[in-house]
């Protein structure tokens, strides 16, 4: 066997052991963590070398051949994660040639799934989109991307979230947890008031205001509520702790999480099919999609990108160049010497997440018929649950389930201590956890791999990187991005922003800054009042 295995470069992703057809490669846990191939095993299909976003994996004799591309298109976009489709799609259908180049061998990037040989729907990073109504959803709505949404109106079971403490209580919806945890009535009065302040488009705080200041500053003195807050939120939307996430950041997601539960729910097909649309929209345009193909060099004349080197050694011209594959390869493309001191600064001091997963495939719904996620608080890592084959049972095999769990790693980050802490969690809240689980993948996410700009303060919402970068002709789109909400959800605001800055299309003008919407928000915050103000009164006649 000649494949090489770069052991340090290996993050844990795990795509590898989920796709090897072979089922040739395991994860060697330890305190880092990296793959190991069994020879006698191996098909030596290569497939291994196009499925790493590290590139661990490598053999002169196994790569695969060039793909036919043109020497020049209006626009190069280098990475087909959501990010880069989404733009694709939008610069496709205004007939600008576009082509998308990815190193991979499939589209989606962290927006997607991988298929187990027997048949589980392995997420490669974002486990959930909110629904027809989240920003993801309408953008591709936008776009022409036809796809088939599974809401709450669908199944028999709105799917409400557990909460589970460590202490034992357990809240079979949010509204219970919250009503609970604020103390009735009284409390839910301030939240309400709150919730009216979050929807006011004028309300506009310090960017060093934190989430917990915010939250003092309607429900003060509750350091359980806090909690809650950081578990539902904070914790769950961006891998931070009330203490790290803005104000301004949590009255976006917030707002953003109410709007889309109205229609809460999945894509049939999970999160690959939100990516399937996007790509048929963007071929169906005239769009050319290069995977395996590797690009080594963003190349510049003056200050203006111009095109991309392959590592082929062939070169494509481009009128303008869009980058959608994280910081760190940005600033490898360019070449540090290319960009201005502050802004390769700025870059080089981002605050990456370091978050894991575990995808567990189990022969029962570990939380029950009516409940699609579960978020505990107390324990030594915060667990937040979700449940895709509650929505979409075709994400597994016949009778089967997949629970998803989600948490964020602690210093010193060794791998496996992480995840003897988080079974050992499970097995406190699910007490037939052995016997319903059937197959485990652990998946872990280290640095800049991981979505690599996190909620923190000072690169939340507008003060994250602008789109445009100080190169000429050359953009950024993707998680690190300007935007706002929920995770991944914040990808099509900055995308938007690309498409209304290189095509003048007013239809890509951000929603947010519209005056429409800003009405109804202006609205739905008096509404939230006067719910707060009746919550008050019927604490009173109590």
């Amino acid at each position: 066997m000649d494949i090489q295995i770069n052991r340090s470069a290996c993050t844990g992703c795990s795509y590898c052991t989920v796709v090897c057809p072979a089922e040739a490669i395991s994860l060697q846990i330890h305190e880092s963590v990296w793959p190991e191939i069994e020879g006698s095993r191996c098909i030596l299909c290569g497939e291994c070398l196009y499925i790493c976003p590290n590139n661990v994996f490598s053999s002169p004799n196994y790569a695969a051949l060039p793909v036919e591309i043109d020497a020049e298109y209006d626009v190069v976009i280098i990475g087909a994660g959501i990010g880069g489709l989404m733009t694709g799609a939008g610069l496709a259908r205004a007939g600008k040639k576009t082509l998308v180049i990815e190193q991979l061998s499939f589209v989606g990037g962290k927006y997607t799934h991988l298929n187990t040989q027997d048949g589980y729907a392995v997420s490669t990073a974002a486990w959930t989109c909110p629904g027809p109504n989240s920003r993801i959803g309408k953008l591709s709505r936008k776009l022409g991307a036809q796809i088939r949404w599974i809401t709450i109106h669908d199944v028999p079971f709105r799917g409400d979230h557990w909460v589970v403490l460590k202490d034992g209580r357990r809240f079979s919806s949010l509204d219970e947890a919250q009503e609970t945890l604020v103390g009735g009535a009284v409390g839910m009065a301030r939240v309400y008031r709150w919730i009216a302040d979050m929807y006011h488009p004028g309300r506009v705080y310090p960017d060093e205001m934190t989430a917990r200041q915010y939250i003092q500053k309607f429900v003060p003195s509750n350091e359980e509520y806090e909690q809650y807050v950081e578990t539902i939120i904070t914790h769950c939307f961006a891998s931070q702790t009330v203490d790290q996430f803005s104000a301004m950041e949590t009255k976006r997601a917030i707002v953003d999480s109410i709007e889309q539960m109205t229609d809460w729910g999945t894509a049939a097909g999970g999160t690959a099919a939100i990516v399937t649309g996007l790509e048929k929209v963007f071929l169906e345009n005239g769009g050319h999609i290069a995977l395996r193909t590797r690009v080594v060099r963003i190349d510049l004349e003056g200050d203006r990108a111009v095109g991309v080197t392959l590592a082929d050694g062939r070169r494509v011209q481009a009128a303008v160049v869009i980058h959608n594959g994280g910081l760190n390869r940005l600033i490898q493309l360019v070449g540090e010497e290319n960009l201005p001191s502050s802004y390769l600064s700025r870059l080089r001091n981002i605050k990456p997440a370091n978050v894991a997963a575990l995808i567990l495939g189990t022969n029962r719904p570990l939380l029950g018929e009516q409940h699609s996620l579960l978020h505990a608080m107390g324990w030594e890592r915060t667990l937040n649950c979700y449940a895709p084959t509650f929505f979409d049972p075709h994400l597994a095999p016949p009778d089967r389930h997949i629970l998803d769990v989600f948490w964020v790693m602690q210093p010193p980050y060794d791998h496996h201590r992480e995840l003897e802490v988080v079974e050992a969690q499970l097995r406190q809240i699910f007490p037939e956890f052995d016997q319903a689980v059937e197959k485990s993948i652990p998946m872990f996410f280290s640095g800049w791999w991981t979505a690599e700009m996190a909620h923190c303060m000072g690169q939340s919402g507008a003060d994250r990187l602008d789109p445009q970068t100080p190169i000429k002709d050359l953009y950024l789109v993707g998680y690190d991005c300007i935007g706002y909400g929920m995770a991944g959800d914040i990808i099509p605001h900055g995308v938007e922003r690309v498409l209304y800055l290189v095509l003048g299309d007013p239809a890509y003008a951000p929603e947010d800054e519209k005056a429409g919407s800003k009405l109804k928000k202006w609205g739905k915050s008096w509404g939230f009042r006067f719910v707060a103000a009746a919550k008050s009164l019927l604490a009173r006649w109590q």
